[in-house]
C-alpha cells in the first residue's frame, strides 16, 4: 500500500553516490522528504511504499535509464503515471534531452547540478500541479452537483424509494417515496430518523459486508438481499449504484463519490408498464427482459445467469440498451428505465467531465 507524507517526498534515482547524497540533502533542508536510490530497480522498490510528489532521475544509468523509467511509468494506469519527472543530464547528452521531452518529461536539469535552479523548478512543478489539481477537484465537484440535481428531479418522481447518499452511506437526498418508509429508531424499517432529524439507513444495510466491499472497491454496481431484522422471512433489496466514474481509491476519496441507493421488499420491485418502454426506445424483448432484470437489482453475472446465455452476449444487449437510450452508466440507465416504465418521463444526461 502506498503511504503518503505529511511533506512532499521527492525521489531521487542517481548513480553517483556522492551527487546522490547531495541531492537528498539539499532538498531535506528545503523542506522536502528526500528518498535517494542508485539505480532503477532500488526506485521500483521505493515507489511500492511510497507516492513521491516528484522523480528527479538521471538519464544515463547502469541498467534501464531515466527515459526508459519514466517511459514506463507514464505507460501505467496508477497515480504514479501522472508524477512530475525531472531528469538530469549531461551539457554532452543533448539528444537525450530531446528524446526525453519527447518522452513525456516535464523538466531538466544539467549536470553540475545548480542547487538553485533546482529548488526553483522543483518548487515551481509543484505549485503547478497544485493549481491543476484544485481546478480538476472544483470541475469535479461542479459536476457532481449538477450530476446530483438532476437525479434528485427525475428521482422524485418515480414510485421506487430512492436515495442519493454519500460513500459513508450517509443521506443527502431521498425521494418522496423514500419518506413513507421513515420510522422511528430501532423500528421495523429501512430508514428512520435520528436525533438531529437526519434520514438514516437501517444499520443492517450500512453494515453488511457486500456493501462494505462495494463502497471500498471500484465496482459500478452491487445488489444485496438481506432479511429483515423483525419480519421473520420477509427481505430487503438494497440496490447501489455509483452516480460517476470509480476509479482508484485515492482519487475517489479526493472528489467525494455519491451513489444512487434503492430500497424495497423483494417481493415488490418489478419493472411496470414494460410495453410503453419497449415503445420509447423500440427495444426487443429480449432487451426488456434484460431491463427487467437490471431494475431488479442484479449484476451482469446474474443476469447471465437467469438467461442461461454467456457474458460476451449479456454486453451486447447491454450495450444495445445504453444505445437505445442514450445513457452511459448503468446507474444512469437504470433509473431512466425505472422512470419511463412509471411515469413516462426522461432521465437527462449530463455532459461527461
Amino acid at each position: 500500500m502506498l503511504t503518503v507524507a505529511s511533506r512532499p517526498i521527492i525521489l531521487c534515482v542517481e548513480d553517483e553516490p556522492a551527487l546522490l547524497r547531495d541531492l537528498c540533502e539539499v532538498l531535506q533542508e528545503a523542506g522536502y522528504d528526500a528518498i535517494g536510490a542508485p539505480d532503477v530497480a532500488h526506485a521500483r522498490q521505493v515507489l511500492m511504499r511510497v507516492a513521491p510528489a516528484l522523480i528527479v532521475c538521471d538519464i544515463t544509468m547502469p541498467g534501464t535509464s531515466g527515459i526508459d523509467f519514466m517511459a514506463d511509468l507514464r505507460s501505467q494506469d496508477s497515480p504514479l503515471s501522472g508524477v512530475p519527472f525531472m531528469l538530469l543530464t549531461a551539457l554532452s547528452q543533448r539528444d537525450d534531452v530531446l528524446r526525453g521531452k519527447w518522452a513525456g518529461a516535464d523538466d531538466y536539469l544539467v549536470k553540475p547540478v545548480d542547487y538553485d535552479m533546482l529548488l526553483a523548478s522543483i518548487a515551481s512543478r509543484l505549485a503547478q500541479m497544485g493549481r491543476m489539481q484544485t481546478a480538476h477537484e472544483s470541475q469535479l465537484r461542479r459536476h457532481v452537483d449538477e450530476l446530483q440535481f438532476q437525479w434528485t428531479n427525475v428521482l422524485d418522481k418515480i414510485s421506487q424509494c430512492a436515495l442519493v447518499c454519500d460513500a459513508a452511506l450517509g443521506v443527502r437526498f431521498a425521494n418522496r417515496a423514500a419518506y413513507s418508509l421513515c420510522r422511528s429508531p430501532g423500528a421495523d424499517s429501512s430508514l428512520s430518523v435520528d436525533m438531529q432529524g437526519r434520514m438514516v439507513l437501517h444499520p443492517a444495510i450500512v453494515n453488511h459486508p457486500d456493501i462494505k466491499n462495494f463502497l471500498a472497491g471500484g465496482q459500478e454496481a452491487v445488489k444485496v438481499d438481506l432479511p429483515r431484522p423483525a419480519a421473520g422471512k420477509k427481505m430487503w433489496q438494497v440496490s447501489l449504484l455509483a452516480m460517476g466514474e470509480r476509479g482508484q481509491a485515492q482519487a475517489r476519496s479526493a472528489r467525494g463519490e455519491t451513489f444512487v441507493v434503492f430500497l424495497s421488499d423483494t417481493a415488490q420491485r418489478q419493472l411496470h408498464n414494460k410495453a410503453a418502454l419497449a415503445r420509447r426506445f423500440s427495444l426487443t424483448p429480449t432487451e426488456v427482459q434484460v431491463a427487467s432484470l437490471l431494475t431488479d437489482g442484479m449484476t451482469k453475472q446474474e443476469m447471465s445467469a437467469q438467461m442461461n446465455v454467456s457474458a460476451a452476449t449479456m454486453a451486447y444487449h447491454l450495450r444495445n440498451l445504453f444505445g437505445k437510450t442514450g445513457t452511459k452508466r448503468q446507474a444512469e440507465l437504470v433509473a431512466l428505465l425505472m422512470s419511463v416504465a412509471w411515469n413516462d418521463i426522461m432521465l437527462p444526461t449530463p455532459q461527461k467531465v
